[in-house]
């Protein structure tokens, strides 16, 4: 797995582990999807390595263990991880909990001679007890530890884990990395420039587009019917329900994703000056409205049509 972009972030991370600290607290800020777990990986390379290189020379045997991870987690692969790195995300996509800060805490504190790295995936979503718990490891670090933790809001943690780490911020990708990214995936070109187009510098929605592509049909279908209205003032009741019918058996991500892609063409068309500016307001207001009814359990058909009706009344 290959790192590309943030040249600069990865030049500060790497001024840090050149001073080579005896323990380490990161907090690693960014838009998701745009590399920085992997990053954080990385990191942990360059701290464990064995000849102290960089992020790591990637031939020693600590070297080559976390080169394993890195693989289970992004390949889905089952070789033999470092032992000395521990990666822990929300239990269920919801929250981090105190059982496994405790979890995460005790194994920092066992002895080993590379050191210890603990990686907090989605950081912002630590309850409060699991972020009180995290905040006394902060204050007093086992010795020879790194602790990264990886968020899209360092907002949203509480300001006194804010406080006692550094905090290194990361810039969306560029198209060209997106690129390049996507080709890496041997994705066609015409399809890369396509999702180059909407990623809006994060490869979150491109990767659910490549896997669920029906995703981005329903996003530009639904700006279809829109324009339709916007320049010829047809207002397609029939298309909307049938395409609302259809959006209904999605599950919320991929409703939500829709809505994002609706957003960007609504957003790129605004600037084209094919959206009257009290017209695109209007859209956005409806569409932050139908996003809060899907959220709140509102039947997602109700909520499509809703958000149609609302606009071409």
């Amino acid at each position: 797995m290959k790192l590309i972009g943030h040249e600069k972030t990865r030049d500060l991370i790497l001024s840090f582990l050149e001073r080579e600290y005896d323990s380490y607290s990161f907090i690693f800020e960014g838009k998701d999807c745009i590399g920085k777990k992997l990053t954080a990986l990385y990191t942990a390379r360059g701290f464990l390595c064995e000849k102290k290189v960089g992020f790591g020379c990637g031939e020693c045997t600590s070297c080559r263990l976390v080169n394993n991870t890195i693989r289970n987690i992004y390949y889905g692969e089952d070789l033999n991880s470092h032992p000395d790195i521990k990666v822990i995300s929300p239990e269920n996509g919801k929250e981090i909990k105190i059982d496994q800060i405790r979890e995460a805490i005790n194994f920092l504190k066992l002895k080993s001679k590379g050191g210890k790295v603990l990686i907090i995936d989605n950081s912002e979503r630590m309850n409060a007890e699991a972020s009180n718990a995290l905040l006394k490891t902060l204050e007093e670090p086992p010795e020879k530890t790194m602790i990264i933790l990886v968020t899209s809001n360092q907002n949203k943690l509480i300001p006194t884990i804010v406080s006692r780490c550094k905090k290194v911020r990361f810039s969306p990708l560029s198209k060209e990395e997106i690129e390049v990214i996507l080709g890496l995936k041997g994705l066609d070109e015409k399809k890369i420039k396509m999702l180059s187009e909407i990623s809006d510098g994060s490869l979150c929605l491109p990767i659910h587009i490549v896997e669920n592509e029906t995703v981005y049909k329903y996003g530009k279908d639904l700006y279809h019917l829109l324009s339709l209205y916007f320049e010829k003032g047809e207002i397609h009741s029939e298309g909307i329900i049938s395409l609302s019918e259809l959006m209904d058996k999605l599950d919320i991500e991929s409703i939500l994703n829709i809505i994002e892609i609706l957003e960007i063409l609504v957003y790129k068309n605004g600037l084209n000056k094919k959206i009257p500016v009290e017209v695109y307001d209007n859209i956005l207001k409806e569409v932050d409205k139908m996003k809060r009814a899907i959220s709140k359990g509102v039947k997602k058909k109700l909520a499509v049509e809703g958000f149609y009706f609302n606009i071409v009344r």
